[in-house]
């Protein structure tokens, strides 16, 4: 035991010795009015039990406070009371940090032990990011000792060691006056509970936390947080917020199982069922945080959840209505659900997560994941200090306006978001991320195939003077004898292809005479669909890592009919032209058009499925 007492006395004093007959002393500095400074001098006896204890920080720490001392014991834990995975009502344990690459149990030369005393913490103490070696991890920190008065003799305490450099130690005169710092240490801002059960902090999320480390709640990046237990240093470690992004973004997914982590040399895969790895010699545990459902704690992204049914190959999610009843039930515990479709009787039961046919007994798969919040659209409202990939002023094109949503309609010639130089016939404009411009073409493309899904690389503005001007002319041919009963005149539809068609359709538009195996089910001509999920089907990213190229094309549709694979032209009928060919009349999906004078490359989508692998140090 190490017992360090502080009184109103005239001097100070050495801190006693301990009672295992320790021969070296402690020097105890009084760095201000609420920090404590414990030297271990370098010719201390570290081979006792004791100082095992302190290097693995297995120890217990307790205060004792009378009106005239304040005693700190740090004792050994032994069994059960070293298992720091559960909550600390009597003792919290946490792994020491050190300023060197090495996380040996070793002490060399003088180790120091900060003690804070704080007056305005009503609550126990926070434990704090502890990262491992070679881990990414920006938002570590090593707090001191935080001991919170109040009215019980024996409190809680958490202890982390820290390993000074001897020009960071404070100077002690042989008189005995200090020098004192100018400055309080300064803390990281993130920290997180061992226990599980605790949610992140919207306040926090919200930056109106005043707390700091005394809330009792987690303080994170993002109100998502992934961890993994180390075995070795007995702590959660936290990942870089990019990794935090790309395991939220895999686990949203409810197609995806598994996802295959990287420590180096090393690969592991983490089942999202069970949240446990196949290998856990290094790491034994995984777990998520989030923050509260509460739309009135964080009206502007609180956690939200899906569930989903397996069809033959994939995951739909339920309707609106039957999603909102599965979820209640699953919120209030119960073990089962029963629903009707039509005439036919479903039992969902959440114990096996299966959906069963009541007349035959047949089932299918059944799962829960949350709904992915992406960084961008929080980046508004949240305030937690983390950086965002937006749009800098000097990154857009010199008098470009990408302030505009480039789907909307205008009534200039040319789009308002372009920028041509009067010698330029054509050029593809990068969209800076961030951007109305950007996330409205973005958001449109991930309706389909979202962002737990697939990461857009880049979106570029196809500006083609020659190809713009003929698809305009025929716009204004078309709006004369156009109804509104037809329908909308112009469509923003997605056309898949690969790189080098890419190029090429950029320069020369696109043309339906190079329609072959991919285009022929409803004519002969160049194939838009409404969604870019369809599109995705005819691009390199389909089954490969390659990267996928996507348009997102005006479309002058007018008024269309149903198409048939030997159309070479829309049909006419009774005297009335058609313009388009439709996959089918109600609702349609795809649209066929036979003249490239209606259609235009608008933007052009790069994108790419989310890493097979995730790399814990990427």
């Amino acid at each position: 035991m190490i017992d360090v007492s502080c009184g109103q006395r005239k001097k100070r004093k050495l801190a006693p010795k301990a009672p295992n007959n320790q021969s070296g002393s402690s020097k105890v500095v009084l760095l201000n009015s609420s920090i404590l400074l414990l030297e271990i001098p370098a010719d201390n006896n570290i081979s006792l039990p004791v100082w095992d204890a302190v290097r693995s920080m297995k120890v217990g720490v307790t205060w004792t406070v009378n009106p005239y001392s304040i005693s700190v014991n740090l004792t050994p834990l032994t069994g059960k009371e070293a298992d720091v995975t559960t909550s600390c009502k009597s003792t919290t344990s946490m792994a020491a940090t050190s300023e060197s690459s090495s996380l040996q149990p070793q002490i060399q030369n003088t180790s120091c032990v900060l003690l804070t005393l704080s007056q305005n913490s009503p609550t126990p103490p926070s434990i704090t990011y502890q990262p491992i070696v070679n881990l990414v991890c920006p938002i570590s920190v090593s707090l001191p000792l935080i001991i919170t008065h109040s009215s019980r003799r024996k409190q809680t305490g958490i202890l982390a060691t820290k390993k000074l450099k001897s020009s960071s130690l404070v100077p002690i005169k042989h008189s005995g006056d200090l020098n004192l710092p100018s400055k309080k240490p300064r803390l990281m801002a993130f920290h997180t509970k061992i226990s599980s059960d605790v949610v992140i902090c919207d306040n926090f999320l919200l930056g109106t936390c005043g707390q700091g480390v005394r809330c009792n709640m987690h303080h994170t990046p993002y109100p998502f947080h992934w961890q993994l237990w180390s075995i070795n240093i007995h702590h959660w470690v936290d990942p870089s917020p990019r990794v935090q992004v790309l395991l939220e973004k895999t686990y949203c997914c409810a197609d995806r199982d598994v996802a295959t982590l990287k420590d180096g040399e090393a690969f592991y895969t983490l089942d999202f069922n069970s949240m446990e790895l196949d290998d856990q010699a290094k790491y034994n545990a995984v777990r998520r945080l989030t923050n509260t459902e509460s739309v009135l704690r964080n009206p502007h992204f609180p956690s939200k959840w899906k569930i989903y049914w397996l069809d033959d190959f994939f995951f739909k999610e339920y309707s609106a209505d039957l999603s909102a009843l599965l979820l209640k039930k699953m919120s209030e515990k119960e073990p089962l659900c029963f629903f009707h479709i039509g005439a036919r009787r479903y039992e969902v039961d959440f114990t096996t997560m299966t959906q069963t046919r009541v007349s035959t007994g047949f089932q299918r798969e059944i799962r829960c994941r949350p709904s992915y919040r992406s960084p961008e659209l929080m980046q508004p409202h949240l305030k937690t200090g983390i950086q965002f990939d937006s749009a800098h002023p000097d990154s857009c094109a010199a008098g470009a306006n990408f302030s505009i949503d480039p789907l909307q309609d205008f009534d200039s010639w040319y789009p308002p978001v372009w920028l041509l130089e009067k010698v330029e016939d054509y050029r593809l404009v990068d969209v800076p991320a961030g951007t109305l411009a950007y996330q409205s073409i973005k958001d449109l493309f991930h309706q389909s195939l979202s962002e737990s899904q697939m990461d857009v690389i880049s979106i570029q503005q196809v500006q083609n003077l020659l190809h713009w001007d003929k698809y305009q002319r025929q716009k204004t041919h078309m709006q004369k004898r156009h109804t509104e009963g037809q329908g909308p005149l112009e469509r923003h539809l997605f056309h898949g292809t690969t790189k080098e068609a890419s190029e090429g359709i950029c320069l020369n538009n696109f043309d339906p005479r190079m329609a072959g195996p991919n285009g022929q089910d409803y004519g002969f001509g160049s194939y838009f669909a409404t969604k870019a999920f369809t599109s995705h089907s005819y691009t390199d990213a389909m089954n490969s890592d390659e990267p996928g190229y996507m348009f997102l094309a005006k479309v002058l549709v007018g008024s269309v009919c149903l198409g048939k694979h030997h159309y070479r032209r829309p049909p006419d009928s009774k005297g009335h032209v058609y313009d388009t060919c439709v996959d089918k009349m109600q609702s349609p999906e795809m649209f066929v058009v036979f003249d490239s004078c209606q259609c235009y490359p608008y933007y052009l989508i790069k994108y790419k499925n989310l890493p097979a692998e995730i790399n814990l140090h990427g």
